[in-house]
């Protein structure tokens, strides 16, 4: 994780956003040689939600839920997930019926 303080945050925000964003690696940002807050992109940060969200109601989750769990949970399944998100973001991606044509 990248540690920033906060000067040098606020001098290189866009730069700063736009690795944040594209590389789904979060920048923690310091002031006074203490740690203050995080910036995630917002998938990661919808992610982690769902993540606290299902494990507050653990001990009533439904089979389903506790599937999505095992898959927010697990970290080749996340990253396979933010890869496949990435090649939909790039167009690196084909239609279901030409890829049953070839």
């Amino acid at each position: 994780m990248t540690i920033l303080n906060s000067a040098d945050f606020r001098n290189n925000f866009a730069q700063i956003l736009k690795v944040v964003v594209k590389e789904k690696k979060p920048v923690l940002i310091g002031r006074f040689g203490q740690p203050k807050a995080v910036l995630v992109d917002v998938f990661t940060y919808n992610w982690q939600n769902q993540v606290v969200k299902l494990l507050g109601k653990i001990k009533h989750l439904t089979k389903e839920e506790i599937e999505t769990l095992n898959i927010l949970l697990d970290e080749k399944a996340r990253n396979s997930l933010f890869s496949g998100l990435k090649d939909l973001e790039e167009g690196k991606v084909t239609s279901l019926s030409k890829f049953m044509r070839k």
